[in-house]
């Protein structure tokens, strides 16, 4: 979602005092394509933020490079704690990626 889009979403739920679950990367609010990430791992907690399905799948990726054993309930805590870090880390990684891109984008229509 481009910047002014995402600035018309905002205004137009601001205005009608409605809430709509976004990407908590880039804004979309397409129902269809939100999906809830598990940023520490689904066996490590049950907290979740809204993403798009197309970063979700960037993260999600990153997750699955854990080997399984580490990323289960039955795993140590050691694991379990560096399955949050990669986890985290996968975030961030996405998360600043998008913010380099806008960076760019803004400079470029100055």
């Amino acid at each position: 979602m481009d910047k002014e889009t995402y600035e018309k979403t905002v205004r137009r739920q601001r205005r009608d005092r409605t809430v709509t679950l976004a990407c908590s990367i880039c804004g979309e609010d397409d129902p269809t394509v939100i999906e809830f990430h598990h940023p520490f791992g689904r066996n490590n907690s049950d907290d979740t933020i809204p993403v798009c399905k197309n970063h979700h799948a960037k993260i999600t990726q990153e997750q699955n490079k854990i080997p399984p054993k580490s990323r289960s309930s039955s795993a140590s805590s050691h694991e379990k704690m560096g399955v949050a870090l990669i986890s985290i880390g996968a975030l961030l990684k996405v998360i600043s990626k998008t913010l380099i891109d806008l960076g760019h984008e803004v400079i470029r229509h100055e």
